[in-house]
């Protein structure tokens, strides 16, 4: 559901300046100085926006660049209307390293939906429903900030009042390595329901742990639904150990649905075993393959050190599917700045907006001092 449209911040006039002083060193490519402009006045522009997911994403866009000149804004963002936006700020200002957003997090976390006597009515329940979306939302974002340092919150939050707090503190807590509550995400895959099979994957697909392997491998070998089959694939790619599982994840690539060959190809990536580099290759090599799959393919290689060929990045770009866009972009870092330079040049003026500002990103991260990457 798309959150309302309803507000719109005075950009800082320094701001821009500010930022500017990040760019470039002045021995960087003429290129890289236009891209890393274009990059910059990209998500500046939609710092401001009158749509709160659009500010959300310019904001986690500037956490992402390590660029402290904005910080004085992202405090301003702590204040939006938004609570998403407010949150986003936060992490952003933390991976900066300012800590003022923990205050925002813990408010939102705290912010507890009222419980009457008697049954809410209808419109009440959705209300209940958003609050507590948004404070699992907050308590994601305080894991992730905190770490272990956040373990006895998070073990508070089991005892929450509202079963999505009490699902999201669980999620957390195994991520960060405690074994009872993995069980309960493993537990889930051998449910009748399919749906609950669901929650347990997409859950396992956050935890990515190696003991989730065997039975994510013991689920695939008879699944029949699709969706649980795409995001056990995606609790597969994330999770160490998963070459023991090769011989399912090799049998969905292969399969007749689409969309789970993409997943399939992509858990393949990073999986050091002869078997798997020949599937991918031969994806890639076939002049008969759908570009997606040829995509995810490529992508599955350069987990391995393989470099994805241009000419398939160009068919990316130039694409009229958004899904072919995206990950054409993502195989952007594989690339040498002069190689990634063109796509991104192609990539920033996508029609999608969420392109564009993953393009600045990855511009920015390029073409920027002092942080450049060498």
């Amino acid at each position: 559901m798309k959150r309302p449209v309803s507000y719109n911040i005075f950009m800082n006039a320094q701001l821009v300046p500010a930022l500017c002083l990040f760019l470039l060193s002045p021995a960087a490519a003429e290129d890289g100085k236009s891209l890393g402009r274009k990059a910059l006045e990209t998500v500046v522009s939609h710092l401001g926006d009158r749509d709160s997911e659009v500010r959300e994403q310019a904001i986690r866009v500037m956490g992402e660049t390590g660029n402290k000149a904005a910080v004085a804004t992202l405090r301003k963002s702590l204040s939006d209307p938004d609570k998403h936006v407010r949150i986003a700020a936060a992490e952003a200002l933390w991976k900066l390293g300012d800590s003022s957003g923990l205050k925002t997090i813990n408010e939102i976390i705290n912010d507890k939906p009222a419980q009457g006597p008697i049954a809410n009515s209808p419109l009440v329940e959705l209300k209940v429903i958003s609050q507590n979306n948004i404070r699992a939302r907050a308590v994601q974002a305080l894991a992730a900030m905190r770490g272990e340092k956040a373990e006895q919150a998070l073990f508070a939050l089991r005892n929450d009042n509202f079963g999505k707090i009490r699902d999201a503190a669980a999620l957390q807590l195994a991520r960060l390595g405690h074994g009872d509550e993995l069980a309960q995400f493993i537990a889930a895959l051998a449910s009748p329901d399919e749906g609950i099979r669901h929650e347990g994957t997409s859950a396992l697909a956050e935890i990515c742990s190696r003991n989730a392997v065997q039975p994510l491998r013991d689920l695939l070998a008879g699944e029949t639904s699709v969706r649980v089959k795409m995001s056990a694939l995606d609790a597969l790619a994330c999770s160490p150990g998963k070459e023991s599982a090769l011989t399912e994840i090799l049998s969905l690539s292969s399969g007749k649905n689409p969309s789970v060959s993409v997943k399939a190809l992509a858990a393949l990536g990073g999986v050091k075993n002869s078997k798997a580099f020949e599937k991918l290759s031969a994806v890639v090599e076939d002049t008969e393959s759908d570009l997606i799959l040829k995509l995810a393919a490529a992508g599955g290689l350069a987990r391995t050190g393989r470099k994805p060929p241009s000419v398939l990045i160009r068919r990316a770009a130039d694409s009229n599917s958004e899904e072919a866009r995206r990950a054409g972009l993502k195989l952007l870092p594989d690339l040498t700045d002069e190689e990634a330079a063109p796509y991104l040049e192609t990539f920033l003026s996508d029609p999608n907006l969420n392109i564009r500002l993953e393009a600045a990103l990855q511009s920015l991260n390029r073409f920027s001092a002092p942080e450049r990457k060498k």
